[in-house]
This record gives C-alpha cells, structure tokens and sequence, in this order.
C-alpha cells in the first residue's frame, strides 16, 4: 500500500476518533497508520520520535480519563446505597481533571512539532499549519468548542497528506528540470 495512503487512513481515522462506540479503534489505528506513513516519508527521525512522544501522552491521558470517569461512577453509585450519599470526590476529579488537561496540551505540542518538520521537509502549508489547530484545540478541551477545532486540525493534516505527493512529483520535475539545464 502507498505510504500516502497510511497518512491519509491515519489521520482520516484520528479525525472520526470523536465518535464514543469507535473512539477507541479509530484512535489506535490512527495513530498507527500515522506513524507508519511518518516513518516512511520523513528523513528526520525528530518527525517520528515527537509524534510517538505524542502518541504515548495522550494515551496516558486518556486512559487517566476513563479511569477516572469508572471511578467517579463507582463512587456515586455506591454512594446512592450508602447512609452518606455525598461522597467527597471533586477534588479528585479536579486534580485529574487537571493532569488529563496539561498531558493533552503537551501531546498536542509535539504532535505540532512532528507535523510542522514534516510540512518543512515537503513544503506543505497544510502539515505546517495543523499543528496550531491541534493545539488551539486541546487549549479549547475545557470548552466544547476544543473538539471541533482538533478535528479541523487531523483534516488539515489528511489534506496534507493528500497533496503530499503533488509536491513530492513536483520536486522530482524541478530537478530534472535542473539537470537537463545543468547538462
């Protein structure tokens, strides 16, 4: 399969990864399918190492989410059979809350790095940009306005991938070009 196509799968899958009952497959083979093309493009090893960095903590983050989001339900349906049903929970809530925030923030940091040496390699506007909408919206996170902005950013990042080989195919021919004239 053409690498271009691993991109473009990866990030098509990571720009669904929204949906609840296939949030979990679609994040995992996206990010997959993103690291391989990654891998394969790139010449520069930063482009790989910062998107598996990436890749790690939002994983870690994620699955503080869920394991708190088990906890909170555990606590507050134990607590509705319990003489005490106010259980003191907010402030845990608010710490990883907190952790889960700041480890997005930093995933979506070094997703941009990744993304924006990639765009400087093949001169893609479209990779260059998408970091800064990944991380406008992980900031966004705390309000619902964040996710719609991710997702423009994982599309920007699918568009790259789909002009990526215009550019490639048009530095080939700038180079013949070259040495025709050169010859």
């Amino acid at each position: 399969m053409n690498i271009k196509v691993w991109g473009i799968l990866g990030a098509g899958f990571l720009s669904l990864a929204f949906i609840p009952s296939v949030s979990v497959l679609f994040t995992i083979l996206g990010l997959i399918f993103t690291g391989i093309a990654l891998n394969a493009l790139s010449k520069n090893e930063k482009v790989f190492n910062y998107f598996l960095i990436a890749s790690l903590l939002s994983f870690i983050a994620t699955m503080l989410f869920y394991f708190k989001l088990i906890a909170v339900i555990t606590s507050f349906v134990l607590g509705l059979f319990s003489n005490n049903p106010v259980v003191p929970i907010g402030f845990s809530i608010l710490i990883y809350f907190t952790i889960y925030y700041v480890l997005q923030i930093v995933s979506a940091v070094y997703f941009k790095k990744s993304f924006y040496l990639l765009g400087e390699e093949y001169n893609n506007r479209y990779l260059k940009i998408a970091g800064n909408f990944l991380i406008a919206g992980a900031v966004l996170n705390i309000f619902a306005i964040g996710l719609i902005v991710s997702v423009i950013g994982w599309l920007l990042i699918l568009i790259g991938f789909v002009t990526i080989e215009e550019i490639i195919n048009a530095e080939i021919i700038e180079e013949e070009k070259f040495l025709e004239n050169k010859n």
